[in-house]
């Protein structure tokens, strides 16, 4: 995409630590950008330890969450899982599965249907677990907000623990234990874990209870998951992904293996952006378009022809969905292309006939191309179902509490969030939330802006620093990519691929060295791409066919001032 604005760093200033004096200027201007400027906070960051992590009994709720599983393990009682459709849900609801059993409990699981039950717990999920004799519900990801269907599975003489870690609202459900690092009374001291990493410290803290060491063969899980929701990237996040990457890449896990084969993705290779772009659209794609389990089956199958089964079917389900999104899309632009000029400070798009499941892809591209807050809504009934993204600026779940009456349901983080609605209050709701988005955001400078490391010339990217940048992985919310800028590159050729020529394909000079480039979604701008060029950019290696090559990947580009 066009950025309005591109924000280049700083000058290194002399006065700032060169840590060790071990980095280059530009590779110390990006550790410090994170923050990072002694030897000691470099070293834990690029090889993070179990000192990043934390006591899983800091957590609110995890004395009792404990206390009340080891007496159903004691008295045999049937336990039910109840874990969300995305991968953060499933991946939580395969380690929680699997974690349990080292302690003598087959669980019962239970996936949502996206599209007939919507986020949370349902009364579907309620009947169906008292109709299995469950006792106890533990659930992944979800669960802080679901106050009636709790007060029922209650009354039905079902117990509820909850691992979550979205935004509480003023009203907290009468489960016998909640463990979210999101409570306000929670003095838990790192503030980031996703749902399976909620659900990781409740089996830690089991297995802490008991003198055991956790197994390290769920790390993998949380990587899956924690990346998969953008989780921050920092401290204990870090320390699992990064571990559980490198466990993954290692070990034989029968479901993840066969979808990588049918994906042709190198499982040795997994990293952030293989997982984010290759793995997880994949394993999500069944929750969008029919129903969650099926990925949850593939995480938790030992069967290889099952798994190459499964994964053939996610791979064409993904296929599928990419169909749809792109031609949702094309109608969510004609919808804002009509709206007045200038854009509203909060964007509403709508179709009866778009999939609940890609709601949230279409407003996350709305909401980056257009920095506002975007809400995209479907539904053939009265009851409409709807995603929504954010911006910085502006705190999604925060702006949905102001209109928590017009909603069935609702939920989410200050950067997404869903909700179930009637048709009938739609158009209330939406004066209602365009009148909190003018107020908060009324002095807002709706300007796109991209942010950059340093200025490089394209000679500095050579096996050295694409090692230093690769002890940077993984990236995430609070450790992006780094991005460069390099100035007065030629472009020798550029050509439009993919489906629809929707990605652009250049071939770059620069002292007398050629660079293969590829501009993702920025295939209209063909004509652009001639003679001298800067260009923002983060770079990778790409594999193709056994060899190597440096690769960049191009955010933004303009005609040079010289040109």
């Amino acid at each position: 995409m066009k950025y309005d604005k591109w924000l280049l760093p700083k000058p290194i200033e002399t006065n700032l630590p060169n840590p060790s004096g071990r980095y280059s200027e530009i590779e110390t201007q990006i550790l410090l950008k994170r923050n990072l400027s002694t030897p000691e906070e470099i070293e834990e960051f690029i090889h993070p330890t179990t000192d990043s992590t934390h006591d899983p009994m800091l957590l609110t709720g995890m004395h009792h969450a404990i206390s009340r599983i080891k007496t159903a393990a004691h008295n045999y009682e049937q336990v039910g899982i109840f874990g969300d459709f995305d991968t953060d849900g499933i991946t939580g609801t395969a380690l929680l599965q699997k974690g349990l059993k080292n302690f003598g409990i087959s669980a019962k699981t239970y996936i949502p249907d996206r599209l007939n039950e919507g986020h949370g717990i349902s009364q579907s999920a309620i009947s169906f677990f008292r109709d299995q004799n469950v006792k106890l519900i533990i659930t992944v990801d979800c669960g802080t907000t679901s106050t009636h269907e709790i007060r029922t599975a209650n009354d039905l003489g079902i117990d509820t623990i909850i691992t979550d870690h979205h935004t509480p609202t003023s009203e907290l459900p009468e489960a016998c234990a909640i463990v979210n690092s999101s409570l306000p009374n929670c003095s838990y001291p790192f503030k980031y874990l996703t749902g399976v990493g909620t659900a990781f410290k409740l089996i830690e803290g089991m297995h802490q209870e008991l003198n055991l060491e956790y197994p390290q063969s769920l790390l993998p899980l949380v990587s899956l998951g924690t990346i998969s929701d953008v989780g921050v990237m920092r401290g204990e996040n870090r320390y699992m992904v990064k571990h559980g990457l490198e466990i993954l890449r290692t070990s034989k896990m029968t479901g993840l293996d066969a979808l990588a084969n049918v994906g042709n993705i190198s499982k040795s290779r997994f990293d952030s952006e293989s997982l984010s772009f290759g793995i997880i659209p994949r394993l999500n794609a069944a929750g969008r378009l029919e129903h969650a389990s099926l990925s949850l089956d593939l995480l938790v199958s030992e069967d290889s022809n099952q798994s190459t089964v499964i994964a053939e079917r996610l791979e064409y389900l993904n296929k599928r969905r990419q169909k749809m999104t792109e031609q949702a899309m094309l109608d969510a632009q004609r919808q804002v292309d009509r709206l007045n000029t200038p854009i509203p400070p909060i964007i509403f798009v709508g179709k009866s006939g778009w999939s609940p499941g890609i709601l949230g892809l279409i407003a996350g591209r709305l909401a980056e191309a257009y920095q506002r807050p975007t809400i995209a809504a479907s539904g053939d009934s009265d009851l409409c179902r709807a995603s929504a993204r954010s911006i910085e600026a502006f705190n999604m779940i925060e702006a949905l509490d102001k209109c928590s009456t017009f909603f069935d349901k609702y939920g989410g983080h200050p950067m997404a969030a869903g909700f179930q609605i009637s048709r009938s209050q739609l158009n209330d709701f939406r004066k209602r939330m365009t009148s909190i988005a003018a107020e908060e955001l009324a002095n807002h400078d709706f300007s796109s802006e991209l942010h950059i490391d340093s200025e490089i010339p394209l000679t500095w990217l050579h096996a050295e620093s694409l090692r230093f940048l690769q002890s940077l992985e993984p990236y995430g919310q609070g450790n992006t990519e780094p991005i460069f800028i390099s100035k007065e590159i030629s472009v020798v050729s550029a050509r439009t691929v993919g489906r629809m020529g929707a990605h652009l394909k250049l071939t770059l000079e620069f002292a007398g060295k050629l660079y293969d480039a590829i501009a993702f979604r920025q295939g209209e701008r063909l004509k652009e791409a001639t003679g001298s060029i800067d260009a923002v950019y983060s770079a990778g290696i790409n594999h193709w066919n056994g060899k190597e090559t440096l690769q960049l990947t191009i955010r933004d580009f303009r005609r040079s001032s010289q040109d």
